[in-house]
């Protein structure tokens, strides 16, 4: 029969306006108040009517004994619906998914709470692409941790038209704060509603006097009223008070004390389960029909082969008066559990005092969890296990402390980890950890102090070179920024040195592939060395994913030796290798693969790869500075000058929050992105600053610092010649041997150099040598910058034919790369050259047709204008492209600019 609601008109009417409501992004209607208000028959309501109104509701209704599992709430949410979306997912989001509902196997590598996250997310969007979706939660307050983590995760990416219901006591819930919501509270009926209630629910009457003291005594609560009506008798005598308990807990009680002892063992059982399946209380001795004088009185439903309580005070009131019985209520649930990751946990609750074996299956159950991806539970089972570990067990006790506040890490609980951690150190007997506290400390600090404490956990560690070893590999990591690329490699040197001493093909991978980043900044001779013996690590081991990394490492040497293709052939097979496994991986290849475009002359499809990889890095949550590098850079090189700019600055801002420091390459770009859009003042300061970075860093790779040709250029461009031989100087001799497309940059900047200084011929001469050298490498876009140079010169020169003649060549490279700034500046530098053109040939007919149709006006439009039929238009404008050597209209418009069709001039522009 269906539930009747009276007195709530304003509150159905606040749902249904809530559903009808269109939406664009995730919002939320929120149901607040008191314990049995009613805020879950309002809840069903909503339901109910978005059912009808064919929404996809996905529901979850929690109960108070499940907080502490993993990902249960999820699994409520999208049971039947998930597998309608699943095989859109990619297969890491798909295998992280399944792992944490348990529909797949959790061997293998961890499953990615983040790609959990990602995947709930995905689920989301393709199910709100059919229809539009609720989630519906009730009791939100005991949604469990993990299930929350992932769904907010997901909500705050999220786009679509996905609405959330929620139905809560009066704490606000953490999951609210990932979306916009509304708050209705809740509150008590009237009297003449509660009247109805009563009358509608027990089917009898009340006397006024009695009816007015049911109200006062609930408050309006209409289950405090239901249960203060069921124990009333109906000859009550008005006069005297209510013979009943005074608080609504009691009255749970006195109406569960009624039910037959075996039915309150049964329940007893259900409600330290949660929402028990009836075939897990069958295991435990359960025969249905004991429950049947429950579901009679209404305090239990059967709901799909599962037992709820009908309110969850009811669950509250009966467990909570368990008392010295509900540590064996949870043993005989432990012995019957299949899964290791609940087992534990009502091990843990049937424990009082330490015990080593509960100890230890905590321990496994902690690491389990974590296999799934539920870092919440899994940081939970840890703290259980350190506390159930006997005192005198003081090794098992330190580790599994170090285990508890590595779990708490990991699941994002920073201060709790470090407080564990910290008491760790404080403990007689832990020297044998320090050094492993100090390293998870490191994690957990600013960078100055984790310098400190790694280099206080090197001193510990001295009798450990494995993870000396280690911890050397972080100093170079950690101490880059601090004491600059130079020292960081030494202390990467040091670490592969301790990796051959224990012979461990783990930790020289570690070492080597830090070696080769850090040498390959400072420009180190031995850089190709390092990759290649990173290289010959993997492949003797044979670990997939170590030559995965080690092929990563080898792609510079490519790309230095010009060999664009291998490099690209490698990517593109990582690419499609790491989407089948890692999306983090996947995002660090499109980042390779647009820097190599970039380079490449492919600036469409590099910024394509760019912003794909940037969507993976903040799907994931994953906010650094170098993500927004490949996006900045390639928006900056095709004139989107506001998107580089805002890339860049946002990255400016993490650098600081995150290493105390900017980070050079956007410093780079915003220098690139202010001379572009002509502030040379402001160019000049983003330029000396990166200057002053990347020496104090000792980066000193010409070719990753792509923008100092930029930096030359505008020191020129405000005459400040000395100043820019200087910083092109030191650039040069930065240059690796064999880096001929550095090589090139510096050529070209040497002929602005002797243009500046008015040596026109010889500028000439070394722009023309600049143009070749682009070509040889294949710099599209600095040979189209060469050219434009070299046509700027030659028109200094007063070679007019030679200049245009460069200038259009650039203006055609500016063009098919997509570079909106440059080719402003090639169309600019062609209206500078004045004089007749090869153009003199064309009549004075010809060169007014010529004239409109460059214009952009059609064939009729001309005729219209110039009184002539449209065929002689045609007949004027074939000579016209032949005499011009063009093809097109567009060509066409090219060669009469609009500036200087009144005085009769031509020229190319485009």
């Amino acid at each position: 029969m269906a539930e009747k609601i009276v007195g709530r008109e304003s509150e159905l009417g606040s749902i249904y306006a809530f559903l009808d409501d269109p939406v664009e992004a995730p919002v939320g209607l929120v149901l607040e108040g008191e314990p049995g208000v009613g805020k879950s028959t309002l809840w069903r309501a909503g339901v109910k009517t978005a059912r009808e109104r064919g929404f996809v509701v996905l529901i979850a209704c929690p109960a108070e004994a499940e907080r502490g599992l993993a990902h249960v709430g999820l699994g409520d949410l999208f049971d039947g619906v998930l597998d309608d979306v699943i095989g859109e997912l990619t297969p890491p989001r798909r295998r992280a998914l399944e792992v944490a509902l348990l529909r797949g196997d959790a061997s293998g590598d961890a499953a990615d709470s983040r790609a959990l996250a990602v995947a709930l997310r995905d689920v989301l969007h393709a199910l709100s692409k059919r229809k539009p979706v609720v989630v519906a939660i009730d009791d939100v307050q005991w949604l469990d941790a993990s299930s929350a983590s992932a769904l907010a995760f997901a909500l705050r990416r999220l786009e679509g038209t996905v609405r959330l219901l929620f139905a809560r006591r009066l704490e606000r819930s953490e999951l609210e704060r990932s979306f916009e919501c509304e708050r209705l509270r809740i509150g008590a009926l009237s009297v003449g509603a509660l009247h109805r209630l009563l009358r509608d629910r027990l089917d009898r009457p009340f006397a006024r006097q009695t009816l007015l003291r049911i109200h006062e005594r609930s408050g309006g609560n209409p289950f405090f009223a239901l249960e203060l009506a069921r124990v009333v008798d109906e000859d009550l005598d008005p006069l005297e008070p209510l013979p009943v308990p005074e608080t609504l807990e009691d009255l749970v009680r006195t109406r569960l004390a009624g039910l037959p002892a075996r039915t309150r063992d049964a329940l007893a059982l259900a409600a330290a389960l949660g929402t028990p399946s009836e075939s897990l209380l069958e295991r435990a001795g359960v025969a249905p029909h004991v429950l049947d004088p429950a579901i009679a009185e209404q305090v239990v439903e059967r709901d799909r082969g599962a037992i709820r309580f009908t309110h969850p005070l009811l669950a509250s009131v009966l467990y909570n008066d368990l008392g010295a019985q509900r540590r064996l209520v949870h043993e005989r649930i432990a012995g019957i559990v299949q899964d290791p990751v609940m087992r534990g946990r009502h091990l843990a609750l049937a424990t009082e005092k330490p015990d080593a074996v509960v100890a230890a299956a905590l321990d496994d159950a902690a690491t389990i969890a974590a296999g799934r991806g539920a870092s919440a539970s899994a940081a939970e089972l840890a703290e259980l296990a350190l506390r159930l570990t006997p005192a005198d067990e003081v090794g098992d006790r330190h580790r599994r402390a170090l285990a508890a506040a590595r779990a708490h890490r990991s699941a994002g609980e920073w201060t709790r980890a470090r407080t564990i951690a910290t008491d760790l150190l404080d403990k007689s007997g832990v020297d044998s950890l320090r050094a492993d506290v100090l390293i998870l400390l490191a994690e957990l600090e600013g960078l100055d102090r984790a310098v400190a404490l790694l280099e206080e956990a090197l001193h510990e560690a001295t009798s450990r070179p494995a993870l000396q070893a280690a911890i050397q590999r972080r100093l170079a990591w950690s101490t880059r920024f601090k004491k600059g690329y130079g020292a960081a490699l030494e202390h990467a040197r040091v670490s592969l040195e301790l990796a051959d001493e224990v012979d461990d093909d783990a930790l020289r991978m570690d070492a080597l592939e830090v070696m080769t980043f850090l040498g390959s900044a400072i420009g180190h001779p031995q850089v190709a060395a390092y990759a290649a013996r990173a290289h010959e690590v993997a492949v003797t081991t044979g670990d997939a994913r170590m030559l995965r990394r080690a092929q990563l490492l080898l792609l510079d040497t490519s790309i230095r030796t010009g060999d664009d293709a291998a490099a690209r052939a490698l990517l593109e097979r990582q690419y499609e290798e790491s989407r089948e496994r890692d999306d983090l991986a996947a995002a660090e290849a499109l980042h390779e693969l647009a820097w190599l475009e970039l380079r490449s002359g492919r600036w469409r499809l590099a910024a394509d790869y760019a912003e794909r990889g940037y969507d993976l890095m903040t799907q994931y949550g994953l906010e650094v500075p170098w993500a927004h590098v490949p996006v900045a850079m390639i928006a900056a090189h095709r004139g989107q000058l506001e998107i580089a700019r805002g890339h860049s600055e946002r990255s400016l801002q993490l650098g600081e929050e995150q290493f105390g420091l900017h980070t050079p390459v956007h410093l780079g770009t915003l220098g690139f992105v202010a001379a572009q859009s002509g502030d040379l003042p402001t160019a000049l300061r983003w330029f000396a600053e990166a200057e002053a970075v990347t020496s104090r860093l000792g980066w000193r790779d010409a070719s990753r610092r792509w923008w100092v040709a930029d930096h030359i250029e505008t020191l020129l461009a405000v005459e400040r010649v000395d100043e820019a031989v200087r910083v092109l100087d030191a650039w040069e001799n930065e240059r690796q041997a064999g880096d001929h497309r550095a090589l090139a940059h510096v050529t070209r900047c040497r002929g602005l150099v002797a243009a500046a200084r008015g040596h026109v011929p010889e500028a000439a001469a070394i722009l023309a040598d600049a143009v070749s050298q682009h070509e040889q490498v294949g710099d599209s876009f600095g040979r189209a910058r060469a050219l434009l140079a070299l046509g700027v010169a030659r028109r200094r020169e007063r070679q007019k034919r030679a200049a245009r003649e460069s200038i259009a060549a650039a203006l055609e490279g500016f063009e098919q790369l997509g570079a909106a700034t440059w080719i402003e500046k090639a169309r600019a530098e062609l209206g500078r050259i004045g004089g007749r053109t090869r153009t003199v040939g064309l009549t004075p007919a010809e060169r007014r047709v010529a004239t409109l149709v460059a214009e952009g006006r059609t064939n009729r439009e001309v005729a219209a204008a110039l009184l002539l039929g449209e065929r002689t238009v045609e007949t004027h404008l074939s000579p016209v492209y032949a005499k011009l050597g063009i093809r097109s209209r567009t060509e066409l418009a090219r060669t009469f600019p609009a500036d200087e069709q009144s005085s009769g001039g031509f020229t190319i522009t485009s």
